[in-house]
This record gives C-alpha cells, sequence and structure tokens, in this order.
C-alpha cells in the first residue's frame, strides 16, 4: 500500500510540473482596441521634373510662365525634352540686347521686360530666348550668328544705331531681323526692317501737327545745347518742306535774360512757337512765351501724369507722344501689363517699344510679311510699314491743361 501511495504521488508532481512549464512558455497575445488609430502608411518620396534649360550657354531662355506655342505647332521646350531632343534648334524668337554693355544695359533691360511682358500676354505665341552681347561690333556680329545657329527664326535687335548700322554692312542677316535703331546709311538685306523710336521722326510729326492746325510763320525756342540744336533742325527743315515760314530762332541756357527773350518774341510776330528743348528747359522757358500764340514741342517736355505741379507750367503746350504713356484705357494698351517695378519716364516707353516690337515679330515668325500701310494698332502708336522697309509710328496729340493733360481726339499730325 505504501509503495502505490508514493506512485500515485509522483504521478501527480509530474503532471503538475508538465502544465506548469506550457503554461509559462508562451505569453498571450495583444488584444486590438477597435477604436484605435489603424497604422500610419510612410510617406512616399517626393517627385521633382526638372525644367528644360537652354543647352547653349549663351543663350539666356526667357519664356512666359507657360511656355508659349508656335502658331506651326513647332514642338515646344518641354515637348522637346520628353521627346529627349536637344533644344539647340528649337524655333522662336530671337532678342539681340547689349545687357552686358553697362552704358546700355538700362536701356536694353527695359526693352527685354517690355518683349517679355507682351510674350507672357499671349502664352500661345512663340517663345523668346534672350541673347545678350556687349557693344562691340565683333561680339555683336557672333551672337547674331549663334541666334541663327541655334534656331531663331525672328530676331528682335540689335538696339544701338552703331550695331544696326554694322549689321546692315555686314549682309549677314539670314532671317527677318527687327532692328530697333536706323543705322547711318540705307539698308540693302531684303531681310533687315528697322524699327524703333525716333525723336527725329516725332519732331516732324510735330510740324504736320501745327500745319495741319493752319499755323504759317512759326518761330523756334530753342535750348542751347546738342538736342535743342537736333530738335530745331529736324523741325525747320520739315516745316520748310510743308511750305511753312520760320521768322525767328531764339536760343536760350539757364542763364539767358529770359525777359528779353519775351520782348523779342513779341517783336516777331509769330503764329506759333515751337519749343526744342526737354521738360526741364521747357518749364523753365515756357512762362516768358505767349499765352495766346499755339505752342508745340515733342514729348520730351512730358514726365508722366503724376508731374502734377511740373506739368502746370507747361499748360497750353501741344505734343505728341504714344498711347502707352497717354491712353491707358486705350484697346491695346489695356491687354499689356505694366513693369512690376517702376521704370523712369525714358525706360518706360521703352519698355512699351518693347511691347510693339514683340508682336511685330509675331507676323514675321507666323509668315505674315507685312506690306507697305498700316499694319498694327500699338501701344507705340499706329505702325505703318513705309519705304526702305522702316516701320513708322502716328502719335497721339495732346495739351497740358492746367494740372491735366487732355488728349486731343480730332488733332491729327
Amino acid at each position: 500500500f505504501l509503495m502505490q501511495r508514493i506512485a500515485t504521488f509522483l504521478f501527480i508532481l509530474f503532471l503538475a510540473a508538465l502544465t506548469g512549464g506550457c503554461a509559462t512558455t508562451t505569453p498571450p497575445a495583444p488584444v486590438r482596441d477597435a477604436r484605435a488609430t489603424p497604422p500610419q502608411k510612410q510617406p512616399s518620396p517626393e517627385v521633382i521634373v526638372p525644367t528644360p534649360v537652354a543647352s547653349t550657354p549663351k543663350a539666356e531662355i526667357a519664356v512666359a510662365e507657360t511656355t508659349p506655342r508656335v502658331a506651326s505647332a513647332a514642338p515646344t521646350l518641354a515637348e522637346k525634352a520628353a521627346a529627349g531632343k536637344p533644344d539647340a534648334m528649337i524655333p522662336h524668337i530671337g532678342l539681340l540686347l547689349p545687357l552686358n554693355a553697362p552704358p546700355f544695359r538700362q536701356p536694353a533691360e527695359a526693352v527685354k521686360l517690355g518683349v517679355l511682358a507682351a510674350a507672357k500676354a499671349q502664352p500661345d505665341m512663340p517663345a523668346v530666348r534672350v541673347y545678350p552681347t556687349t557693344d562691340q561690333v565683333a561680339n555683336i556680329l557672333a551672337v547674331y550668328q549663334q541666334a541663327i545657329e541655334g534656331g531663331a527664326r525672328v530676331i528682335i535687335g540689335p538696339l544701338t544705331k552703331n550695331a544696326v548700322t554694322a549689321l546692315a554692312e555686314s549682309d549677314i542677316s539670314a532671317v527677318p531681323t527687327l532692328a530697333l535703331s536706323v543705322p547711318v546709311n540705307e539698308v540693302a538685306s531684303p531681310n533687315l526692317y528697322l524699327f524703333g523710336l525716333s525723336l527725329e521722326a516725332e519732331t516732324r510729326q510735330v510740324a504736320q501737327l501745327a500745319a495741319s492746325e493752319g499755323r504759317n510763320a512759326a518761330l523756334i525756342v530753342t535750348a542751347s545745347n546738342a538736342l535743342g540744336k537736333h530738335l530745331q533742325a529736324a523741325f525747320g527743315e520739315e516745316w520748310q518742306r510743308l511750305g511753312g515760314k520760320i521768322v525767328g530762332q531764339l536760343s536760350f541756357t539757364s542763364n539767358t535774360d529770359l525777359n528779353a527773350l519775351h520782348d523779342k518774341l513779341e517783336k516777331l510776330q509769330p503764329e506759333s512757337i515751337f519749343i526744342a528743348a526737354n521738360a526741364q528747359e521747357a518749364r523753365l522757358v515756357r512762362p516768358y512765351l505767349s499765352a495766346v500764340i499755339p505752342t508745340y514741342a515733342t514729348s520730351l517736355t512730358f514726365g508722366g501724369q503724376s508731374d502734377v505741379l511740373k506739368n502746370i507750367d507747361l499748360t497750353g503746350v501741344r505734343f505728341l507722344d504714344m498711347p502707352w504713356m497717354l491712353q491707358p484705357d486705350h484697346p491695346a494698351v489695356m491687354i499689356y501689363p505694366r513693369s512690376e517695378k517702376p521704370l523712369v519716364i525714358d525706360s518706360e516707353r521703352l519698355y512699351a517699344m518693347g511691347i510693339d516690337a514683340y508682336r511685330l515679330a509675331q507676323l514675321f515668325f507666323r509668315g505674315e510679311m507685312p506690306s507697305r500701310g498700316v499694319v498694327l494698332d500699338g501701344v507705340t502708336g499706329q505702325i505703318s510699314l513705309s519705304a526702305g522697309r522702316q516701320f513708322t509710328r502716328e502719335l497721339t496729340a495732346a495739351e497740358f491743361q492746367a494740372d491735366v493733360v487732355v488728349v486731343l481726339d480730332n488733332a491729327k499730325p
């Protein structure tokens, strides 16, 4: 009996050890709370698509935020890049400006801003590629060739008279080229067209305006400097060509006795007066001229609508300027944005010239070669193509009246 009880006791101990070891070897599985936040996914890596850039390092790509499309359905920069093709020969409008020449950097920058503003306002038009140059003829001609080789179908520029003269004499213009100045000699190349802000052409229009209003005997009052003499010569030549008579020419400086000048004017008894001077000089002499004799001047006397107090000194003076400066509600002017950064008055006019230069370049790019006559209702005036492949601008007439400038709707040069 004793042996049986010992065997039973040992069996119970064996079972206890066996069940206790199984309970402690595997921990209980965790219970998930249905209300708990589900596990978060790891964020995917950001994919960055690079913007295509020019393969030619010397040429700066300057396009609208949406790359303009060429009217002939040529591939855009993005389409070329997507196809794995080089962009060196993408058809575009080349803009050749002396941005690397310190004396001309400011006017060149103003023209550039205007061209790019026009491109952004019309995103379905051809792209623009900017080709900076110095003011050296060799560099300008070399960069011009680079633009042609880079796929430029039309070129805007050069900007300066010397550069345009060199280009005209080189006879290398292989594509339609819209030069922004007038060369010294006549243009022979059939691809070279001229467009710019010619002060001489504007002065002739002032003479035409005075003649159209029935004036005959004119007195020219001239600032004694190179600019005044240049304006005097241009007005006098056109005035006599129109059959008018010049009764006298009076010059002045800041030291001139202007009362004595006034006395001379009264003895001459002119029917009209032309002031050959800039804004500051015109404001100096104007109070000593007759308030009843019709008086004319160029856009150089107009410093903008903000110069209210200064404009008062010029009351009664008639002048010509572009719609961009005088008519903000003009249909063509309203389309295009003003420069984001303030521009001085001369740069503002160059900015407007850049807008119209791009619009003219579009015509060439689309193969719409302009013919003689009115071509464009521009922000710089009514643009026509005249002899010698030169684009001329018909400006807007206005008059200083106390503290405002009033557009003369019925006045035509």
